[in-house]
């Protein structure tokens, strides 16, 4: 919720809260202008309260609803469709990167080793197989297998 809508609802919040504690002063005190002044003074301070907490609560919300929709996203499997060449094109690719970054040497990693394990690519294992060999050999000494 942006800060115009909180500050709006603060608002219409606080004439009703302005009402019932002019009410309630009146009830307690018997004046009317000493009810209206404590009714206005509290709810001046207690408006400004609520607007900053409101602020600061929808603030970490957001934040904590973001990271949660980020992850759910990231964690997300799609069906996704390629053809046979794309496959070996992206393996090929991928046989040549030279990395020191260990995410990335896994994650390819990762991808070697369920496209093996893939019974329908069975006939192209062979050429997988010696990308993925190319990739371990030109990222070789760099303690990533350690990683895996």
């Amino acid at each position: 919720m942006g800060w115009k809508k909180n500050l709006l609802k603060s608002l219409i919040y606080r004439a009703i809260t302005v009402v019932l504690g002019l009410i309630t002063a009146y009830i307690v005190t018997g004046d009317i202008n000493t009810a209206l002044g404590l009714s206005l003074a509290t709810e001046g301070i207690q408006s400004v309260n609520y607007f900053a907490f409101e602020s600061i609560w929808s603030y970490y919300d957001e934040k904590h609803m973001r990271a949660k929709i980020s992850k759910e996203f990231l964690e997300r499997e799609v069906n996704l469709k390629l053809s046979l060449g794309a496959i070996i094109d992206i393996s090929k690719e991928f046989s040549q990167i030279d990395t020191f970054i260990p995410e990335i040497y896994n994650s390819i990693t990762n991808f070697y080793d369920k496209i093996l394990a893939n019974k329908q690519l069975s006939e192209f294992h062979e050429q997988i197989e010696k990308n993925k060999t190319t990739f371990e050999t030109i990222n070789k000494g760099r303690g990533f297998s350690e990683n895996n």
